[in-house]
């Protein structure tokens, strides 16, 4: 009789989802249009072709020949060739150019007299990852640019080239890049991005799924569906959203290591198994705010927001390492911070297994935060005085 139970409360649920328009868009459609909006903004994977305008007023063949190189960079495209520095500070402004490449007068009578010279650029620290990329361009090119140089004056000089080399780059860095080797900015915001979409729909979807109960008063005809047990009518209630948004961490993937391409370095099981939790974990979150508020209205407003606020803490676009002590501590109440951990390691790092078993083991606390409220929850679902509040 028990499983009798579960399996109608299931099927009113998906009645529910099928016959609200609202209900069935949030569950069905807005998901899978904030995925395809995320795979076409991150598909290309690299910033590059930015616009930048060059002030070049030496008008030389050794200032024409950096400009080139600079033009030559995935990076850095030369929209606009400005006459004085207030033209290009213009396009600037009107957002036409994301920096500024300004070349004085007597750029190569200085350098052929042995008189250090410089380059200046002008980025605008709005956008960082813009500004990222063209000083990282820029200064590769000048610093190649210079290096080349200083190799021709020792080479003209009658020094060999395995000396002359010593003598310009006596110090070489060599990086190792661990994950992502690409550099490729879609392969480190989609997934993260995609993960905080679905974040939002598991918490809005599984608080009106219960919340409704409450608001519209048939938390009785719902106990009676599940046999008046409480836990039947959650877990059965929850078994459509839960079964519909684990397939949804699996079209996430799919979209990842298949559709852009991102290599799955680690194990495919534990990332499977983190997206579970995750579902249950933001579900298990939106039935502690229902018992706690018995307002479907405030529930919403409250899990929504909490929902938002997990993208701050993730540690994706400012590192949880950097944060203020209380910021660090802040982020620990937020399931993502934990999922996030798991996607890297074994999406892009290729970290061993046992590496998140710490990860796992915190989203499943959150999985059985409701417990605390149990008594609570089964006082809300079960007395008019919680039903019907605005």
């Amino acid at each position: 009789m028990q499983n009798v139970g579960l399996w109608s409360v299931a099927k009113r649920e998906v009645r529910e989802i099928l016959h609200n328009r609202l209900y069935c868009s949030v569950v069905f459609v807005l998901p899978l249009v904030m995925l395809l909006f995320f795979t076409i903004m991150f598909y290309g994977g690299a910033i590059d072709n930015l616009p930048v305008a060059m002030v070049d007023r030496d008008k030389t063949p050794m200032s024409q020949e950096l400009v080139d190189m600079i033009e030559a960079t995935p990076g850095i495209y030369i929209a606009y060739e400005t006459q004085s520095i207030d033209d290009a500070e213009r396009l600037m402004l009107e957002d036409k150019a994301s920096a500024i490449i300004y070349i004085d007068k007597g750029f190569e009578r200085s350098i052929y007299g042995g008189v250090p010279t410089e380059v200046e650029c002008y980025v605008s620290g709005v956008n960082l990852s813009a500004s990222g990329v063209v000083e990282r361009d820029l200064q590769t090119v000048v610093e190649t640019f210079s290096s080349g140089i200083a190799l021709s004056k020792l080479q003209s000089l009658g020094v060999g080239y395995e000396e002359s080399m010593v003598d310009v780059m006596p110090i070489n860095v060599h990086t190792n890049i661990v994950g992502n080797p690409y550099l490729n900015y879609g392969y480190y915001l989609a997934p993260i991005f995609m993960f905080m979409g679905l974040v939002i729909f598991i918490v809005v979807t599984a608080t009106y799924a219960i919340g409704r109960e409450l608001r519209y008063a048939t938390a009785k005809e719902w106990l009676e569906v599940a046999g008046d047990s409480s836990m039947s009518a959650v877990v059965s209630k929850l078994l459509p959203l839960t079964i519909t948004f684990t397939l949804y961490t699996q079209l996430i993937y799919f979209i990842l290591f298949f559709v852009m391409g991102m290599e799955c370095s680690g194990s495919y099981v534990m990332l499977s198994l983190g997206g579970f939790l995750l579902v249950l974990a933001y579900q298990s979150i939106a039935l502690f705010i229902v018992t706690a508020t018995s307002n479907l209205r405030l529930a919403l407003s409250l899990g929504g927001g909490y929902a938002v606020m997990a993208f701050t803490f993730s540690g994706i676009t400012f590192p949880v390492m950097a944060m203020y002590g209380v910021a660090q501590w802040l982020s620990k109440l937020f399931p993502l911070t934990y999922f996030s951990k798991i996607l890297i390691s074994q999406a892009v790092v290729g970290a061993p297994e046992f590496y998140n078993v710490k990860d796992f083991v915190f989203l499943t606390l959150f999985v059985l935060l409701p417990l605390v409220l149990w008594r609570q929850f089964g006082r809300v679902v079960r007395e008019e005085q919680y039903w019907g509040k605005e």
